[in-house]
């Protein structure tokens, strides 16, 4: 036989130090990494719904595929894929994001308020990485959560306000600090910088405002990561906490709005330090009004990596996700089915055509067969005719 060649055992400490510079490597490329986790999960949203309806999570690549509708005929619907966080700030076993307001009373100089309060979600199930098709473990929308068995007897625990979230925070690291120097200023940035961003793409109109709801998340080490910013947030009254927030919020508004801005119209001699705004504080003033496309800030935007292989049009077996005993149709089932009656329908038809063809055809074969047998019949009688003639010369001649 021939010679094998024994590598060195590696013991645990140099594997580790092999490890820890490739680490520290992916680390400075993305920054992102820390949210990778080791199970390989994305989330999938439909970029044109709300309310968490049809989102679903996933490890596998061909599963998301099957699930949109990947290369089935009348695909028309875009979607959303992203890196799901798998290591979230967990508080008494469950997943929650956090609920920020912030109004843009001017786009153009940019102006945008942050308010001073916020509310935390909670999913109403343990986090659980095994379990990705209970949308209750996952997604911490109200719209969901109330769907569960338990939402009505549990409706006090799906919401936190933000002073008993500080309190756990005290509880949890000893002090306000982490809060205070990292997770509010961050959420301050975050605002302001998306806000930046789109700020060339939305039609300015003076004189109007905007609110929106940011949903942030934590990881496991208080990085604040945002997951989507919302039009028209939801201000029902849902919850005790969002029945005393909403009504917050949109009496402060008005102060903003109006107040605010007849203070700021008015002479400085003539008018008080301060304008009571309540809880908006202005995070961001444009100095001037932009006149260039800002949304790229000057960076090279460049994809690296591989194309991953996609066959031409997926084959795979559609799924069916069952949330609480209902039976969800997945998106490609719909289209499959769609398609197939489409081919029923264009089969109909061309059959349809062809019987239309035949009677068309047997009609014209009777058509002609007339025709024939009356010319016939005219040969017939003009033959009977001539005959009929000679016979009268014939008898006119012998007499």
């Amino acid at each position: 036989g021939g010679l094998t060649r024994k590598l060195p055992r590696k013991t645990d400490g140099d594997l580790k130090a092999m490890a820890e510079p490739l680490l520290a490597a992916l680390r400075g490329m993305s920054v992102q990494a820390c949210l990778n986790g080791l199970d390989n999960v994305w989330i999938v949203k439909p970029a044109g719904k709300s309310r968490g309806r049809d989102i679903m999570c996933a490890k596998s690549i061909n599963k998301m595929l099957d699930y949109i509708g990947y290369g089935v005929a009348g695909k028309e619907m875009h979607w959303v894929v992203q890196k799901y966080m798998e290591n979230p700030y967990i508080i008494n076993g469950r997943k929650f994001d956090i609920r920020q307001w912030v109004l843009v009373t001017d786009w153009n100089p940019l102006s945008v308020w942050f308010y001073d309060e916020s509310y935390l979600r909670f999913s109403m199930s343990d986090y659980d990485l095994k379990d990705l098709e209970n949308v209750l473990v996952h997604l911490c929308n109200n719209s969901i959560q109330k769907e569960g068995e338990d939402a009505e007897r549990i409706k006090r625990e799906s919401m936190w306000d933000l002073a008993t979230f500080k309190q756990h925070i005290v509880d949890a690291t000893g002090s306000l600090d982490v809060w205070e120097n990292k997770i509010l200023p961050r959420m301050r940035d975050i605002s302001r910088w998306a806000l930046m961003c789109a700020q060339d793409m939305l039609e300015n109109r003076k004189n109007s405002c905007e609110v929106y709801g940011y949903d942030f998340m934590l990881d496991s080490d208080f990085n604040v990561w945002l997951l989507e910013v919302n039009a028209s947030p939801d201000m029902s009254a849902s919850t005790e906490v969002t029945e005393k927030l909403t009504y917050m919020v949109l009496n402060d508004l008005v102060k903003v709005i109006i107040d605010h801005k007849d203070w700021s119209r008015s002479r400085k001699d003539h008018r008080a330090d301060k304008c009571d705004t309540g809880l908006w504080r202005l995070i961001h003033k444009g100095d001037t009004e932009v006149t260039f496309p800002v949304s790229a800030f000057g960076c090279k935007l460049e994809l690296q990596g591989k194309e991953i292989a996609i066959t031409a049009k997926y084959t795979g077996s559609v799924p069916t996700y069952t949330i609480d005993g209902s039976t969800r149709e997945t998106r490609s089932k719909k289209l499959l089915e769609q398609q197939a009656d489409k081919l029923r329908q264009e089969e109909e038809r061309k059959t349809e055509e062809a019987a239309e063809r035949k009677k068309e055809a047997r009609r014209l074969a009777k058509q002609a067969k007339r025709e024939q047998q009356r010319q016939q019949e005219a040969q017939r009688q003009m033959l009977l005719q001539q005959q009929q003639q000679q016979q009268q010369k014939q008898q006119q001649q012998q007499q």
